[in-house]
């Protein structure tokens, strides 16, 4: 008897350790998934918390006194209010040709009592070349002017400190700028009017142009809270130096009172376009016709949650086989000081035959059919980004893509998958041959796929782009080695990726896909340049099929490769991009270029189509190839700029640690020179009337919406660690061990009554 008690004894304290043992396991996940709870988010998730945390530390006393009829506060992780800054957007572009300018109005709105400094992170093209900022205040308008980034910062500062209206407009990534705002006034409107030029994209006939509206939150590796000696009040990354400049608040739940960010977009197109063959596939547009050309706006102002994007075609016999567009001098004349001390315009000073002309050229290959092009074996590597910012319609999309990319692989091809979050997975540690039992398995691969976890990109590219692969391509020859990229580029350490695609390419060319409502741009696209591939962008589930489709048979072999520009004389130009990227079927040739009156005007530009020789000669006085242009007007503004831009972009990709202060100076002197923002310089704006209130001063933020398709932060746990399976299974341990407890209670119960029995 006393040995069955002893057995029972153990037994009982053997559950309750159970018991224990689960509670402590479940309920710190069970916390991770309150929307209250830091931990419950994903890295980008979990920075738009910190972000609150520090930047709330920094503001003045703000409580609920202060909280007015109509003012939109909303509060932080640690409990702290902020004022919510309204931004209304309105978009103005017209395109000429290849270019595109565009005018970007931010109307700031104050409903409070207090005076407002306000700070807003916004998108732009990766390729959008800042020039000209704005500053209106009612009928009043404030140029800004170009200074080195530390210098307009003081300059911003002092005017805030003395009470004078003034913006800031500074860029974090080439597609990803601030606007700051000093001393609104209560119940005042500030319009910050930012310009900028770009190029439009042209394929196989379509031009397109896309404009972001969001900024998606990034994964930082390496966050931290706090800075040395346990300092607190910045957000810091030991791979991420200026990870406190690129994130922002976000909206929570769509019933919050907070103003909605919307959106106004117009678009001239100018003339000589097809009606019938505008389309903007993720938004309503409506369409104007007047002498000035078509006019393409959208049906109604939109929320700030996705690209925008407008596509169209020229008009039958418009369409060109060689474009030239020109410019004779500088949009932005700098001024020098004389003897005298008077300012002087140096364009004036300069003899014509000294200035300098840009030119903006596109070339298109000469169509191959699909007969003429060598059919090589493939060795095609698919990676899917699974990582928590991709929930939603991203990771639906992204599946879909996996699933036709395998469908188009022919038995010649060998392939293999790699998915990564927090961490890297792989189908085969080898690629398999595309046989019907290995594409099985594959699809088996991709159905479990979720999204769940960090962005950990670099392990996937070492993955995919491992210095020696144990492949058949090592092996064999003509063999394609491809490696498709599916994200939505959600990270903030691009140019530690840059480097590792630099040094890790090899024979592989990478192709970007971006998935999502508004992927990273400016990552896509240049780890798509730095792996001689292209990127491709899905933006709806229902164009997954079409485009992956085009994908695939348009890298099935570059149209031309080794691709060289010169003069008739054999001298070269100052052009960019340098080297130009080999071109797959559709695209055309596009550079830009710098040169002086007396140069030749004859170019030539070269390659290899196949094993031939390819060139074509191009006249710099000449808007036409052939007659087929005649629609193109020839004197376009702005081609200095988009020559400045590349060149930057050049600099900056350049960059090898040794060299980094020399290539800030040659930027920062660029960017003066023609009047752009850039890492190293800022537009500044001052109006020198200060304000006339009595009004307190207090900071304010503006608060993004999430893209669309994304998950509610909270609503599912995505943290950096695969924690729907310990969710799951330390709820299916509580539960036994639940049952398990009301068992031994029963029990006890049982055998009390039966003691109180035999006592009687």
């Amino acid at each position: 008897m006393i040995t069955k008690n002893r057995v029972k004894e153990v037994c009982e304290a053997l559950a309750m350790l159970i018991i224990s043992a689960s509670i402590c396991w479940f309920i710190p996940f069970a916390v991770l998934a309150s929307p209250n709870s830091v931990g419950a988010l994903s890295e980008p998730q979990n920075i738009t918390a910190v972000f609150d945390e520090h930047t709330a530390s920094r503001l003045p006393t703000f409580s609920y006194d202060d909280v007015t009829q109509g003012m939109l506060v909303y509060q932080t992780a640690n409990g702290n209010l902020m004022p919510s800054l309204p931004v209304d957007t309105q978009v103005s572009m017209r395109v000429s040709g290849l270019t595109n300018r565009v005018s970007v109005k931010q109307v700031f709105s104050n409903h409070t009592g207090f005076v407002l400094n306000g700070r807003y992170l916004f998108p732009l093209p990766n390729e959008a070349a800042v020039d000209s900022l704005r500053l209106h205040i009612g009928e009043r308008v404030i140029e800004g002017q170009i200074h080195p980034k530390q210098a307009a910062q003081q300059i911003f500062e002092q005017a805030k400190a003395e009470g004078k209206r003034a913006s800031l407009v500074s860029q974090e990534r080439p597609n990803m700028f601030t606007t700051e705002v000093a001393n609104l006034a209560p119940n005042e409107k500030l319009v910050v009017e930012i310009s900028y030029q770009e190029t439009i994209k042209y394929d196989d006939g379509v031009f397109s142009l896309r404009f972001p509206l969001v900024v998606a939150p990034r994964y930082i590796p390496g966050l931290t809270l706090g800075g040395e000696s346990g300092q607190t009040g910045r957000v810091t990354s030991s791979q991420v130096f200026d990870a406190d400049r690129i994130i922002a608040p976000i909206r929570g739940a769509p019933g919050e009172e907070d103003p909605v960010l919307k959106a106004d977009i117009k678009v001239n197109l100018g003339l000589g376009v097809d009606k019938a063959a505008i389309l903007s596939p993720y938004h309503a547009i409506t369409l104007d016709e007047q002498q000035g050309g078509l006019t393409a706006s959208l049906a109604n102002r939109v929320r700030a949650e996705r690209d925008f994007v407008l596509q169209w075609r020229l008009e039958q016999g418009v369409s060109p086989v060689a474009w030239v567009f020109n410019q004779n001098g500088k949009t932005h004349q700098t001024q020098a000081a004389s003897d005298d001390g008077s300012m002087v315009n140096t364009a004036a000073s300069t003899s014509a035959s000294n200035i300098d002309n840009y030119s903006l050229v596109m070339v298109l290959p000469p169509k191959v059919e699909a007969s003429g092009q060598l059919n090589l074996p493939r060795e095609l590597i698919l990676v899917i980004d699974t990582s928590g910012s991709m929930a939603g319609d991203s990771i639906i999309q992204a599946k879909n893509a996996l699933r036709y990319a395998l469908r188009g692989l022919k038995a010649q091809d060998s392939f293999n998958i790699i998915e990564f979050n927090s961490d890297v997975s792989l189908l085969s540690p080898v690629p398999l041959p595309a046989t019907a039992e290995n594409l099985a398995i594959a699809r088996q691969f991709v159905n479990r796929l979720q999204a769940d976890g960090g962005t950990e990109m670099s392990l996937a590219l070492e993955a995919a782009l491992p210095k020696q692969r144990p492949s058949r391509a090592a092996s064999e020859n003509n063999v394609l080695q491809q490696v498709i990229f599916m994200t939505d580029g959600s990270v903030g350490n691009e140019e530690a990726l840059f480097e590792l695609i630099r040094h890790q390419i090899g024979d592989n060319r990478l192709f970007t896909v971006g998935i999502g409502s508004a992927p990273n741009s400016h990552f896509m696209q240049r780890a798509a340049e730095l792996g001689r591939g292209t990127f491709t962008y899905i933006g709806d589930v229902d164009e997954v099929e079409q485009k992956i489709n085009q994908l695939l048979t348009k890298i099935q072999y570059p149209v031309l490769t080794d691709l060289q520009v010169r003069f008739d004389d054999g001298t070269v130009p100052d052009y960019w991009p340098s080297p130009i990227p080999d071109l797959y079927r559709g695209e055309p040739v596009l550079i830009s270029i710098k040169h002086q009156p007396r140069e030749p005007k004859e170019l030539v530009i070269s390659g290899r189509q196949g094993h031939k020789n390819w060139q074509q000669f191009v006249s710099l006085e000449s808007t036409e190839l052939n007659n087929a242009a005649a629609a193109v007007e020839q004197q376009v503004a702005g081609l200095d700029l988009l020559w400045a831009r590349k060149q930057i972009a050049a600099l900056e990709l350049s960059k090898n640690g040794a060299n980094d202060d020399k290539v800030k100076q040659q930027v920062t002197a660029l960017s003066m020179n023609y009047h752009l923002v850039s890492p190293y310089t800022s537009l500044v704006a001052v109006n020198l009337t200060p304000i006339t209130t009595n009004a307190m001063s207090r900071d304010a933020v503006v608060r993004q919406h999430l893209p669309l398709g994304w998950q509610p932060f909270g609503v599912l746990p995505q943290t950096s660690t695969s924690s729907r399976f310990d969710m799951l299974l330390g709820g299916v341990v509580l539960m036994i061990a639940l049952m398990l407890a009301l068992f031994i209670r029963r029990q006890q119960r049982q055998q009390h009554l039966m003691m109180q029995a035999l006592s009687h």
